[in-house]
């Protein structure tokens, strides 16, 4: 029995791992960079091309709070953060 409930909870393992994996490198972001009345950026964030989860989160400098915040995003969630005086406005759309 103890076979078993190893090997069982070894292959629970290994499928969340696998659905994590697959969950990073599915996710949208549509972020839009309000640095006042002039100047807004807008992005559209696809995973597909990360090496690794919040690539570009991370590149841009996001604290680790935010890049957790982010990433404990679900679907349609708005996120608003500050940022250098600056505000991100993300919204998760998949």
């Amino acid at each position: 029995m103890n076979f078993r409930h190893s090997f069982s909870s070894t292959i629970n393992q290994i499928k969340i791992a696998i659905g994590e994996v697959i969950e990073f490198q599915s996710r949208i972001w549509v972020i839009n960079i309000h640095e006042g009345t002039l100047n807004d950026e807008s992005f559209i964030i696809n995973e597909d091309s990360f090496q690794e989860p919040m690539q570009w989160m991370v590149k841009r400098q996001y604290t680790t709070e935010m890049i957790e915040r982010v990433d404990a995003m679900k679907r349609s969630q708005v996120l608003v953060l500050t940022f250098n005086n600056t505000e991100h406005r993300l919204i998760r759309v998949k």
